[in-house]
């Protein structure tokens, strides 16, 4: 079996029927486009806040080329440990629909953030699940400015 040494951003495919190598599309993009719009606020729920301009910039991951809109946080707080943990980055796709089990981007109309563990929406309410201290959140539609999906992170 071949072994493979590949510099990131690069990422190299092996055919295990064809025993081929190919190139794969870059993983992250080699200039730090996308916009990093999350600023710590601290609160004891993993609260950040949602900013219109950049605090930074970071390398696009491959799954966010050419996804208008798109961009990440910084992960604030130790209430999603040990998916995510304080400072890290984490991807937003701003179009994707949340699904059971995958982590979402929640932003209310005071254009504050939390990262959470989607449940489902139940009615007018918003169902997420958080770990440390473990619970059941719950938020009201009305309250909510958008639902995003988390698509990955970076560990700071």
């Amino acid at each position: 079996m071949p072994t493979i040494t590949q510099a990131m951003p690069n990422i190299i495919y092996f055919d295990h029927q064809t025993s081929a190598l190919s190139a794969g599309p870059k993983a992250f993009s080699s200039r730090k486009s996308l916009p990093i719009r999350g600023r710590a606020q601290g609160g004891e729920d993993g609260n950040l806040m949602i900013e219109e301009n950049p605090v930074d910039w970071t390398f696009r991951p491959a799954d966010l080329q050419g996804i208008h809109g798109a961009f990440a946080v910084f992960v604030t707080g130790n209430s999603m440990i040990p998916k995510y943990k304080n400072q890290d980055i984490a991807y937003i796709h701003p179009n994707k629909p949340p699904r059971r089990g995958r982590y979402i981007l929640i932003e209310t109309k005071s254009n504050s953030g939390f990262i959470k563990q989607f449940i489902r929406w139940n009615k007018d309410t918003l169902i997420v699940q958080q770990f440390n201290p473990s619970k059941e959140l719950h938020f009201k539609r009305s309250d909510i400015q958008n639902v995003m999906l988390v698509i990955g992170s970076l560990d700071a």
